[in-house]
């Protein structure tokens, strides 16, 4: 037999296999199938492990409940990037085509990668990898999500928050870049915890709000309900509800203010409030929210401070009509483009 012919029935017989366990997990498996998938469980100790990681994939693929559009090509491409995977070479998409057709009745995604980490090779022994979902949110767009534990998260614009496979069962660990708001369900057992830049944000159960972005140098964190505690290399800082803590990224020194928390929530309302903000910081708030590229050629200007309220049912040249007028600067807007001078 040529090894091309050999390779194709290798090939054909993985994607066989991997087709038994996604018609199992989706309950879509006839006796006759699940007679099929139970001999080839029991036939060797990798293909019992295969599906224990499958199974750990698909409550990856389970933890939003969204129903957005799973893009296989996406999908597809960032699994060979994150795994290195040696996959079927006839038709590349052909599995991820099966697996998009069960996730759009039950996978809810925004922009949701949730890829497969292990490696489907035929000459390597199957290895227990950590496998991590991720939701990255675009500049432009929000979006909310349930996590396993039953906490709520609304994400918003240029955002990304990241979790492993256990999470909600033996973890509460997820990493943040971007912004959040949190409803947290509450377990004693098993506490929540944010890392964000250089802290941790850990809670029991709790409304708060992080933002985090890293182009800011900073992250604030305004807490509602609950309490909150802040861990850094400095220490621990404790919240209470209507405490609003800044870490300064680039000092490493967090100041807590007392009934800060009124614009916190602004975002989700779909307001722009900017009180005492600095014009570069209220530039990187613009460009995520408007999908813009903002190019400040006044140096001057970067510092000059800013307050104003915004809704996002105004254009981007209304806020910068505003903003010139009080800031007496000239800028020019080519289509996604506005140069300041």
């Amino acid at each position: 037999m040529m090894k091309s012919e050999k390779m194709d029935i290798q090939n054909h017989d993985k994607e066989y296999e991997l087709g038994l366990i996604m018609d199992h997990l989706t309950g879509a498996a006839s006796d006759d199938l699940r007679r099929q998938l139970d001999e080839w469980r029991n036939a060797s100790d990798e293909n019992e492990q295969l599906f224990v990681r499958m199974e750990k994939v698909w409550h990856v693929l389970s933890l939003s409940n969204r129903n957005e559009t799973f893009d296989e090509q996406r999908a597809y491409r960032i699994f060979r990037e994150r795994t290195k995977a040696k996959l079927v070479p006839l038709k590349p998409y052909r599995l991820l085509r099966r697996i998009a057709s069960y996730a759009a009745i039950t996978v809810p995604l925004l922009i949701l990668t949730a890829y497969l980490s292990y490696r489907m090779t035929t000459t390597t022994t199957a290895r227990e990898i950590p496998l991590f979902s991720e939701v990255n949110v675009p500049n432009g767009a929000q979006t909310q999500l349930n996590l396993q534990d039953g906490t709520k998260v609304w994400l918003n614009a240029g955002s990304h928050i990241r979790y492993d496979s256990d999470f909600g069962r033996s973890n509460r660990n997820l990493s943040l870049s971007g912004e959040a708001y949190f409803e947290v369900a509450k377990n004693e057992h098993v506490p929540f915890t944010i890392d964000v830049e250089k802290l941790k944000i850990k809670v029991l159960g709790t409304h708060f709000n992080v933002n985090a972005y890293r182009e800011d140098h900073d992250v604030a964190v305004s807490l509602f309900e609950g309490a909150v505690e802040m861990l850094t290399n400095q220490g621990v800082t404790t919240l209470k509800p209507g405490d609003m803590a800044r870490y300064d990224a680039d000092t490493g020194k967090t100041t807590v203010a007392a009934n800060a928390t009124a614009n916190a929530l602004a975002w989700r309302d779909n307001k722009l409030v900017f009180s005492g903000k600095t014009f570069e910081q209220i530039v990187h708030t613009l460009e995520r929210n408007y999908k813009v590229k903002v190019n400040i050629q006044n140096e001057q200007i970067k510092e000059r401070q800013f307050s104003g309220d915004f809704t996002k049912n105004e254009t981007i040249e209304q806020i910068f009509t505003v903003m010139s007028a009080n800031g007496k600067f000239r800028y020019r807007i080519r289509g996604d483009t506005v140069d300041v001078y």
